[in-house]
């Protein structure tokens, strides 16, 4: 266990150095400021009633948050793809392992250290847009907190399919298959609704199975539901299925139950093949 938390702090100190976080805040700061102004014409518009108002402030902070979803997802990618592979090759990792502590402590560590790190960056990120949305709008999610959690637990996926892939991939393969699986991942929803908007089968059929392969699309869908002031959710209980930024129900238990499968068996993917991986 020492040795695990020792990796995670080594980690993180790692990833601060790299610069990689300041870049993704500097980057969040400036579209949190971006879209305080954007709320705030919004919510002081004439030319469209309160009620209305407040509808258009919910709707465009989906949106808001639909682009923070994929800062949330690129910046997990970032931070993990390089974990694994660029120490093998540069030889650090044969000094650690020689020391010895397990391979297994190693990849468990750098996934708490660069965990910790996701969550504190997500946290950030919604403290700081939800805060905004509320003093210029008065707007506030119906459960901001279980936003922040589903936000975490989709980079968190992706996080540990990067960490994973960086046990037998280069760096910029790794990152570059983990996004674009993610990318997969959420336009496979895209389809997915498009099939229920059409009543197509195949289209239903194919989002389905693309929320379990990936379950980021998934939990994604749970951050939209707690998102959506109850107003939006019950003027589009009849209509509108096959709206991507629309979300009519929670993630169900057994949902979230596959979600943990998932991430173990992802997990313990990577720590085979990292064992059986020559340094």
């Amino acid at each position: 266990m020492s040795a695990t938390l020792t990796i995670a702090g080594l980690t993180v100190r790692e990833a601060v150095r790299r610069r990689l976080l300041a870049a993704f805040l500097a980057i969040t700061v400036t579209v949190v400021g971006v879209s305080a102004w954007g709320f705030e014409r919004l919510s002081h518009a004439h030319s469209i009633t309160s009620g209305e108002g407040r509808f258009a402030v919910a709707e465009a902070l989906v949106l808001f948050m639909f682009m923070f979803s994929f800062v949330v997802a690129l910046s997990a990618a970032a931070i993990a793809a390089p974990s694994i592979s660029s120490e093998i090759e540069s030889g650090v990792l044969m000094t650690v392992v020689a020391r010895p502590v397990e391979r297994v402590h190693v990849l468990l560590g750098k996934l708490l250290g660069l965990a910790s790190l996701l969550a504190g960056y997500a946290g950030a990120v919604c403290v700081l847009e939800f805060v905004v949305v509320d003093v210029v709008s008065g707007f506030m999610p119906p459960d901001p907190v279980l936003v922040a959690v589903y936000l975490f637990v989709e980079g968190l996926l992706l996080l540990t399919l990067a960490l994973s892939l960086s046990t037998r991939l280069s760096v910029i393969a790794a990152g570059v298959v983990s996004v674009a699986i993610f990318g997969a991942g959420w336009l496979g929803g895209v389809v997915g609704s498009l099939g229920r908007a059409f009543n197509i089968a195949a289209l239903r059929e194919i989002g389905t199975i693309g929320r379990f392969l990936l379950p980021t699309d998934g939990l994604w869908r749970g951050a939209i539901y707690y998102l959506e002031p109850p107003s939006i959710t019950s003027a589009h209980s009849v209509g509108a299925p096959g709206d991507p930024f629309l979300a009519l129900s929670a993630p169900s238990w057994t949902y979230l139950l596959w979600v943990a499968c998932w991430f173990a068996v992802v997990l313990a993917i990577g720590a085979v093949s990292f064992q059986r991986r020559e340094l």
